[in-house]
């Protein structure tokens, strides 16, 4: 459940994103907003990484519940399918958004780059530090 509500999360952002992408504003307004959307949209993906990351471990390995469950060989497959399709879901969740933001806001590619770069590590350290699953996980 936690993992739907995330996708339809991000799902509406992307949205919204797409409707500043649309509108016209003055070019330097547009480049602005863009770049702030993006960087808390890669905030928002390196906070969710740790758990997607283990999600496709955990079924990719055979081991969907943990460690100390025992999942039956003929569950291999299913369970690697799982983790392929989260996978799939990740990369186009991370991807096509960032390419659509950096194209429609005309930002300079290394500035881009590196502040989203920044801001998904400071997603992935601030799971770190104040969220109970990264306690689970780790």
């Amino acid at each position: 459940m936690f993992i739907l509500n995330v996708i339809i999360g991000i799902l509406i952002y992307i949205c919204i994103a797409f409707i500043i992408g649309k509108i016209n504003f003055k070019e330097k307004i547009k480049k602005y907003t863009l770049l702030v959307f993006s960087i808390v949209y890669n905030f928002l993906i390196g906070y969710f990484d740790t758990i997607f990351i283990t999600i496709i471990y955990l079924y990719l390995a055979n081991i969907p519940k943990g460690a100390g469950y025992e999942v039956p060989a003929s569950d291999a497959n299913m369970n690697a399918m799982f983790g392929i399709i989260t996978l799939l879901i990740y990369l186009l969740l991370l991807l096509p958004i960032n390419f659509y933001m950096k194209i429609k806001g005309k930002i300079n590619i290394k500035i881009y780059i590196i502040v989203n770069i920044l801001s998904t590590i400071f997603g992935i350290i601030v799971f770190c530090m104040f969220s109970d699953e990264a306690k689970m996980i780790f």
